[in-house]
């Protein structure tokens, strides 16, 4: 999955219904959604080989960042539950991801996954009603940011979703190259 994790966020955000004030931030909810993500970008960035995701999309890897957001969160809101939604965010990136791509499920062990990522027209699919579905249940809640639930912000998602499956189209499907020598 690879933008479908925004409407994940945006429905988990629209499902908080405490105070206005009390609610989850929605950029913690957004950062949280994609931290394995995030986390595979420093290992590119550093040239780290990370084969199948296993140091970011494993079952140890995802419970690791799931406490380290969680215990941020609660350190910034001081709200027990804020950080609980955070972590749980992080945790919900993960049965996403065994739909569409191909993961590690722990250091040294099986790969898993459905890797629709071979079929990005299958991808958009199921990507497309998850982005759409979490955008209009948070434009339906009250105390929601304006520009998150603006027909520009569900434009940029979809047009951003629909470029990515547009060059996995154009590729065709890469071969899995755990790390280059």
């Amino acid at each position: 999955m690879i933008v479908g994790h925004f409407g994940i966020a945006y429905g988990v955000r629209a499902l908080d219904t405490r105070e206005a004030d009390a609610r989850v931030s929605l950029l913690w909810l957004l950062a949280a959604a994609v931290a394995p993500d995030m986390l595979d970008g420093v290992f590119a960035l550093q040239k780290y080989c990370n084969p199948d995701g296993v140091m970011s999309h494993s079952l140890p890897a995802v419970a690791i960042l799931a406490a380290a957001f969680g215990v941020a969160a609660f350190l910034h809101t001081r709200n027990a539950k804020t950080a609980l939604l955070v972590a749980g965010v992080v945790v919900l990136h993960l049965p996403p991801d065994y739909l569409t791509g191909r993961k590690g499920l722990w250091p040294g062990g099986p790969v898993a996954g459905l890797y629709m990522y071979r079929w990005p027209w299958l991808d958009l699919l199921v990507e497309v009603p998850v982005i759409v579905g979490g955008w209009w249940m948070l434009r339906k809640t009250r105390y929601t940011p304006r520009l998150a639930v603006s027909g520009l912000a569900l434009a940029v998602m979809l047009t951003v979703q629909c470029s990515l499956d547009l060059q996995m189209q154009l590729r065709g499907p890469q071969p899995a190259r755990p790390c280059a020598r």
